[in-house]
């Protein structure tokens, strides 16, 4: 069970914080406020799918990806048509980092690709990519303890070290 002030991924949200529990209504419910751009919302969830939240990662973890950013394989799914292949990275995205960085780091390289072949690139990656990086610099915010702005500048290093 999840304790108040722990930090969690959400599915849907990203990283939430726990703020409380509610065990007036119906069913139980875990208090979560999560924090999308610069707007926060507080949502009630159900304590019996509390096993689809996780804790974020650890700051050790955090550490090792952007030391080994590089080493970190993009996702080569490919599928008939755009839709299908954003579904798979949308679903990837719900598992929290590292999956996050893979996305993104896939989408980057997706999109240098199209470029680089004089293509435009898919719209849907750039949507991805989006999200992708909210979520990862989200995460390594809340394991680093550093704000969101520091989380993006170590991230950006890391990317900015393969070129």
């Amino acid at each position: 069970m999840f304790k108040i002030g722990e930090h969690v991924v959400h599915p849907g949200q990203g990283v939430c914080t726990v703020m409380g529990f509610r065990d007036d209504t119906p069913q139980p419910m875990i208090l979560l406020e999560a924090k999308s751009g610069h707007a926060k919302t507080i949502m009630m969830y159900p304590m019996a799918q509390s096993d689809r939240l996780h804790p974020t990662i650890s700051r050790e973890d955090a550490e090792h990806l952007l030391e080994n950013y590089a080493d970190i394989k993009c996702d080569d799914y490919t599928e008939r048509n755009s839709s299908l292949e954003e579904s798979h990275f949308k679903q990837q995205l719900k598992l929290g980092a590292p999956e996050t960085v893979r996305v993104a780091k896939t989408m980057i390289k997706r999109i240098q690709d199209a470029e680089a072949a004089d293509k435009k690139p898919s719209s849907y990656y750039m949507r991805v990519l989006k999200e992708a990086k909210r979520r990862s610099i989200e995460e390594f915010a809340v394991a680093l303890g550093v704000s969101e702005d520091d989380a993006e500048h170590r991230l950006a290093a890391a990317q900015a070290a393969l070129n």
